[in-house]
């Protein structure tokens, strides 16, 4: 399997859909912490990611046009981090259908580009405890034995966990490091969206792979 522009359309759209059923517990999550309105901003990033993947252009450029866009959709962290990385992979891309090793590069260029966005990282009650363990799970699995497949769902179930762990987290950026221990108790409402995603986009790749 090759990771085309097509597949990209299929993996946003399901994403795109599981955020949206998801979208209000989301914001509940949030409101434990914050604005209470992630659900709304991740679902608002994802529909821009969406329509722009619809647009004409090869997969870089439909990449960095999803980046744009999403930053353009909406104000706030969850668009500026979401955007910077779908720019970050399209830096990379070089071809229309890639690879193992160049989908895993792609998304390590993903994950590069928002951390020049943020200082947050693992262990500080943010998206970043559930997309740093799963990019780092795609990484690990990059040799010959495994299969595309092999590779999402590492990253899923990577980013599952790291979003499970924020639950007893003390929240260091945002307006939740406000509250301080009483950040604590409740899962990260980014982290658990990212997790979400990658559920997605592991379930459309075993899809293509069946």
């Amino acid at each position: 399997m090759k990771f085309t522009k097509h597949l990209l359309q299929q993996m946003l759209s399901a994403a795109l859909e599981i955020i949206k059923s998801n979208a209000e517990e989301l914001n509940r999550l949030d409101a434990a912490t914050g604005d209470g309105d992630h659900g709304t901003a991740i679902l608002t990033a994802m529909k821009a990611a969406v329509d722009s993947s619809q647009k004409e252009g090869n997969l870089a450029k439909t990449l960095e046009t999803i980046g744009w866009d999403i930053m353009t959709s909406a104000s706030g962290s969850t668009s500026t981090l979401t955007g910077s990385f779908f720019i970050g992979m399209s830096r990379v891309v070089n071809s229309d259908e890639l690879d193992l090793p160049d989908i895993i590069k792609m998304f390590k260029s993903g994950l590069t580009n928002v951390q020049i966005s943020t200082k947050a990282g693992i262990g500080d009650k943010t998206i970043m405890d559930a997309l740093i363990p799963a990019i780092e799970a795609m990484d690990s699995q990059n040799n010959s034995n495994n299969s595309i497949e092999d590779v999402f769902q590492s990253a899923y179930e990577a980013a599952q966990k790291g979003a499970d762990s924020t639950k007893e987290l003390l929240a260091k950026f945002g307006r939740a490091k406000n509250i301080g221990e009483r950040s604590k108790g409740n899962l990260d409402a980014g982290a658990v969206s990212i997790a979400l995603i990658y559920k997605a986009y592991a379930e459309v790749i075993h899809k293509n792979n069946g």
